[in-house]
């Protein structure tokens, strides 16, 4: 899953630049140049746009640890840096499935030393329960970040169209999807946010990490793939802001920025979960194996945990974070759309894979990458 706001285009420049000025990019955040802190520096790869500066300058005022801030767009990219060389990197924040986890199992991360997580007892959660029954190990990863994936969508434009709503019948069943073809409809960039909603819709038997329902899922896709304009999560709000789209599969962080950007340009974007179709993704953060600074690392973390952080993380941002009490200090522009912010009562009956951590999920997810990357291409040969 693809996190944070990646906006190209004048006009949608213009609205998002004056929407995200307390979310800035952190290029510049001690980055390039910096000076020698020695030991007294924590070294972070984070998503853009989720962790604001005023947040970073706040521990470092508190802590008197500097921070060195680079970002990252993707997980594919991370997962280069972590597997490659030593990345340099004191905390990284990768997606639980499949990523964390498969890097957990070969040992990029190190073991949390929770003494020194006085607000650990901060992630007692349905989330934290989610992310455990589905694999999860708090003694490496903390499920830190969460929020569902959905269905982004030009009301306004649908009405005209003759439509309300959308839902996977729209845009799994290729003779409703085809009406929409023409003015653009958007998938997601990795299999893990679509095969659950797709394999519960086309009634796929079979366990969810099964390598053999990939064929199913390779021979149903073959029947929308022409209808599909783009697969992607990180141009969803401008393409959608543009004009060029009028609906896109992607995360509820993401729906949030951009129903805040359309309200500026007088657009109706609305995002839905449709019912029984709720996906769950998590980001953890981790302190990798070769890390340098993992006391200072732990310090980090430890508040990142606190709820009044975790809360203006979510103010800022629209991500989720899995903090007990942080959801009382949301803003109300945030909790007012419970697709946007689903009560906690919710979370057990949303969708999730499985943790990359037995040889039969890697090998599910290495097959189902490979067909999840031929279907987008438009190959449908076997092999």
């Amino acid at each position: 899953m693809w996190r944070g706001s990646n906006i190209q285009g004048g006009t949608c420049l213009v609205v998002l630049g004056c929407i995200f000025a307390g979310v800035i990019a952190l290029f510049s955040f001690h980055h390039g140049g910096q000076k020698d802190y020695g030991n007294n520096v924590v070294h972070i790869c984070g998503w853009y746009g989720i962790i604001s500066r005023s947040i970073l300058r706040e521990f470092e005022e508190t802590t008197g640890i500097h921070v060195v801030y680079d970002v990252f767009d993707n997980n594919d990219t991370l997962e280069a840096k972590l597997l490659a060389t030593n990345s340099g990197y004191d905390i990284v924040f990768p997606s639980f499935i499949p990523y964390a986890s498969r890097q957990c199992s070969i040992g990029v991360y190190a073991k949390l030393d929770k003494l020194k997580l006085q607000n650990f007892q901060s992630l007692q959660t349905p989330v934290t329960e989610k992310f455990k029954e589905a694999g999860g190990d708090t003694d490496y990863l903390i499920p830190i970040f969460w929020g569902t994936t959905g269905i982004a969508y030009n009301h306004t434009l649908l009405s005209e169209l003759g439509e309300e709503t959308v839902s996977y019948d729209t845009l799994l069943n290729p003779d409703k999807l085809s009406k929409l073809a023409r003015y653009g409809v958007s998938f997601p960039e990795e299999f893990v946010d679509i095969f659950p909603q797709a394999k519960k819709f086309w009634a796929i038997p079979g366990e969810m990490n099964d390598v053999g329902t990939i064929p199913m899922y390779k021979k149903k896709f073959l029947s929308i793939r022409k209808y599909i304009k783009k697969f992607t999560s990180s141009t969803m709000i401008s393409d959608i802001l543009a004009g060029d789209f009028c609906a896109a599969i992607g995360s509820s962080d993401n729906a949030w920025r951009l129903k805040r950007a359309a309200e500026a340009t007088g657009m109706d974007v609305r995002y839905v979960i449709p019912h029984g179709f709720g996906v769950l993704w998590i980001d953890c953060v981790c302190i990798p194996n070769k890390a340098l600074h993992k006391d200072n690392a732990h310090k980090f973390i430890d508040f990142l945990l606190l709820p009044r952080i975790a809360a203006q993380i979510t103010n800022e941002s629209g991500i989720l974070t899995n903090v007990t009490g942080a959801c009382d200090l949301y803003a109300s522009e945030i909790t007012v759309d419970q697709n946007i912010c689903p009560p906690e009562k919710s979370v057990a009956n949303l969708m999730m894979g499985r943790a990359s951590t037995s040889k039969s999920n890697l090998a599910y997810h290495k097959h189902a990458a490979k067909a999840w990357s031929q279907i987008r291409m438009g190959n449908f040969q076997d092999g």
